[in-house]
C-alpha cells in the first residue's frame, strides 16, 4: 500500500472513529500516526476522500457523504447494481453501459450519490456519460462505479 492509500485510510478511520472538527486536529492526529502532512497535502486528501462538512450538535465535523446520506447511497447502489453493465474511460469522462433505457435512471442514481470528483451527466438511452473534475483519475472512477456489481467489465490499462 502506497504512503497517499495509508495516510487516506488513516483519515478515513480517524473521521468515522471521533469528532474531527478541523484540518488542524486532524493533522495533529495524524501525525500522531506517522504521517506528517502540510495542509494542501491534507485538503487535496479531504477532497480526494469526498469528506464533508456536517452538522454535530452545534458544530461540525468531518464526515463521509455515507455517513450523511445512507439511505439515498444504498438505494442508488442498489440501482447502480442491477443497471450498469460496463464502464469504459478517455480523459475526464466516463462512458458507462446500462440496460436499454436505463440511462437515465442510472444518471439520477449517480447523482444522488454526490460524489464530489463528478461535475455531472449526460444520459441517452443505454449508455451515460460521467464527466469528471480534473485532478480525478477516470478510471478511478470507473472502477469505483462498477464496484457496486459482480459481473460487471473495465478495461484494463
Amino acid at each position: 500500500m502506497t504512503r497517499k492509500a495509508e495516510r487516506q485510510r488513516a483519515i478515513l478511520d480517524l473521521v468515522r472513529g471521533r469528532r474531527v472538527a478541523t484540518q488542524l486536529e486532524l493533522r495533529r492526529l495524524l501525525k500522531a500516526r506517522g504521517h506528517d502532512v502540510n495542509q494542501g497535502t491534507l485538503s487535496r486528501d479531504i477532497h480526494e476522500l469526498g469528506l464533508l462538512k456536517a452538522a454535530d450538535g452545534g458544530g461540525t465535523r468531518y464526515a463521509t457523504v455515507e455517513e450523511v446520506t445512507p439511505v439515498v447511497r444504498t438505494e442508488s447502489t442498489a440501482l447502480l447494481a442491477r443497471l450498469v453493465k460496463a464502464a469504459d474511460w478517455s480523459g475526464n469522462l466516463v462512458v458507462v453501459q446500462t440496460d436499454p433505457g436505463s440511462a437515465n435512471a442510472v444518471g439520477v442514481a449517480v447523482d444522488h450519490l454526490q460524489w464530489p470528483e463528478i461535475l455531472g451527466t449526460v444520459a441517452g438511452d443505454d449508455t451515460l456519460l460521467v464527466v469528471v473534475r480534473e485532478g480525478t483519475r477516470a478510471r478511478t472512477l470507473a472502477r469505483r462505479l462498477l464496484n457496486l456489481r459482480t459481473d460487471a467489465h473495465v478495461r484494463t490499462p
